[in-house]
């Protein structure tokens, strides 16, 4: 039988849903970008949506693993 890992947190809060807020505040920070209402240079742009991309995929793990019962 295998037990399932501990979930992580940090202040309280599990780790995924820190991810989840970092996700939503990233993702602002693009539509703002997208709608010109802050200017940043195209460069990092791209580079914060492989940040999201990434971060997204982590965070989905996370939730699934954590809804399969592989983390508690």
């Amino acid at each position: 039988m295998k037990l399932p890992l501990i979930l992580p947190t940090l202040l309280g809060m599990p780790l995924f849903a820190w991810g989840g807020l970092l996700l939503l505040l990233l993702i602002i920070f693009q539509v703002l970008n997208g709608m010109r209402v802050i200017k940043v240079p195209i460069n990092c742009h791209k580079g914060t949506a492989v940040l999201i991309l990434i971060l997204a995929l982590i965070h989905g793990f996370a939730g699934f693993a954590f809804f399969q019962g592989w983390i508690a």
